[in-house]
């Protein structure tokens, strides 16, 4: 479920960021190239770290819920550990929940490709406004 709810709230905001985009780069096309691409993709990444902190403490607030932690620092750090897909082993969570940890991950490998093709295509969209 908080799968599909965060592949739904990415692609929702995906959306919501290329018609932002859109419009800021109608807006920089005066400026120039060098300075349009800065803008776009700073604006971009930081549209993705805020997708990527909603989608961590989405998790965290699933274990919480779910009573796997009782802190909730330690169930963000296991969320980024788990979402990142490093896995350090320093924290972990009871046998029968092994499997929610390999969905976060999962979810984790997703969200980062869908991102990785967002910003391809922002800086596919930059590139041919420059043409």
């Amino acid at each position: 479920m908080v799968i599909i709810f965060s592949m739904l709230i990415a692609a929702w905001l995906f959306e919501i960021a290329g018609r932002a985009l859109r419009k800021i780069d109608a807006r920089l096309l005066r400026k120039g190239r060098a300075f349009q691409t800065l803008v776009v993709l700073i604006i971009a990444l930081f549209w993705i770290l805020s997708v990527l902190t909603l989608s961590v403490w989405g998790w965290a607030g699933v274990y919480l819920y779910i009573g796997l932690f009782d802190r909730l620092e330690t169930a963000l750090y296991f969320a980024i550990v788990s979402f990142t897909t490093v896995g350090y082993g320093d924290v972990v969570i009871d046998e029968n929940w092994r499997l929610l940890a390999g969905m976060t991950a999962t979810n984790g490998l997703l969200v980062f490709g869908l991102f990785t093709a967002f910003l391809v295509e922002v800086l596919d969209v930059v590139r041919f406004r420059h043409r």
